[in-house]
């Protein structure tokens, strides 16, 4: 293993870095695992645009559960103390979350340019066991991938020291240049374009179905029709911005990781640091938008919140009714003696 040691940082910058890492796992777990739970309570948010939302989420949730509370961790302690086997874990999890990420994205706009541009072959292409083959198919070519060129050691997988965790790197200089090729243009450009492309296609056509609600409200003739495009609308937009707070986070963290993987004796440790922190913030902030733009989503949210917190009123009353029966028997019982 690499060395393991952090450099020596002072106990504020130790407080703050820990406390950033340690708030965004808290919001991507709660947040990602609220996305889990809405869906199965409710049908109604099971569509086939929502599987990849869901998708998006166990990715999330993956980078939540596994990579923040060892980073965190190995932020309190200085160092990494959890073995080399876990350390082949958790960068085999780190790097495949990192590409899956922006493929899932790329794929999502797809599905919605097909359903809202070329309707009349969604269905042949995105069926709801089609959907699910896509998007397994997707996956597992990806873990296929790092599976080979991990066996192979054409990269291998280390603790990062400025990272503050276990990510690849790379014997040769040839195995670098050729891995971010692949994967820059395959699952970071290609999405890109693609997402760029459909949202491009999908906001022209939207302009269409705006006028078309306008008049749809005015005539008043068929009301189910302009639900269902007053929902697609909304629906659109919340993916917008789902891209969109992807590319806030993953543009500059692609410029970091180039710049600290190819030019390391320019950049500092904050630079790889922040890449890291970046990543976890692309994680954590796609409830927030599902829950401030989409309202199935935020009544779900409200009502599993709002579950737990009755759930623990009544478990306080039962606590409290049971001490208070306990007490009256023991005044009881000194009575009687």
């Amino acid at each position: 293993m690499l060395n393991s040691e952090l450099p020596s940082r002072s106990l504020p910058v130790v407080i703050t870095e820990a406390s950033v890492c340690i708030a965004l796992c808290m919001i991507s777990v709660i947040g990602n695992s609220l996305v889990c739970m809405a869906t199965c309570r409710n049908s109604n948010l099971r569509s086939t645009t929502n599987l990849y939302i869901i998708a998006l989420a166990v990715s999330d949730l993956l980078c939540g559960i596994v990579q923040m509370p060892l980073t965190s961790a190995t932020l309190i302690i200085g160092r990494w103390v959890f073995g080399d086997a876990l350390c082949q874990f958790e960068g085999f999890v780190s790097v495949f979350t990192y590409y899956v990420t922006p493929a899932t994205l790329g794929l999502t706009a797809f599905n919605r340019y097909m359903k809202i541009v070329k309707t009349s072959h969604y269905k042949r292409i995105f069926s709801p066991r089609r959907s699910k083959i896509w998007l397994s198919c997707l996956w597992l070519s990806f873990a296929l991938y790092l599976l080979i060129v991990r066996v192979t050691n054409w990269v291998k997988i280390d603790f990062i020291q400025d990272y503050a965790g276990c990510s690849f790197y790379y014997p040769t200089s040839e195995s670098q240049i050729f891995h971010y090729c692949i994967t820059i243009g395959l699952l970071f450009v290609l999405p890109l374009c693609v997402g760029i492309f459909s949202y491009y296609k999908i906001f022209l056509k939207t302009q269409e179905h705006q006028q078309n609600v306008v008049s749809s409200l005015r005539n008043c003739t068929d009301n189910t029709a302009v639900s269902n495009t007053v929902k697609e609308i909304k629906l659109i937009r919340m993916l917008i911005l789902v891209a969109a707070g992807f590319l806030c986070c993953w543009i500059p963290m692609w410029a970091l990781v180039l710049w600290f993987r190819f030019s390391p004796e320019t950049s500092s440790r904050i630079t790889a640091l922040l890449v890291t922190f970046l990543f976890y913030l692309s994680a954590s902030i796609n409830p927030i938008i599902y829950a401030f733009t989409n309202g199935e989503f935020q009544r779900e949210f409200r009502k599993l919140l709002c579950c737990r917190r009755e759930r623990s009123r009544i478990v306080l009353k039962k606590a409290a009714a049971f001490t208070g029966n306990d007490l009256v028997e023991r005044e009881e019982q000194e009575a009687n003696f």
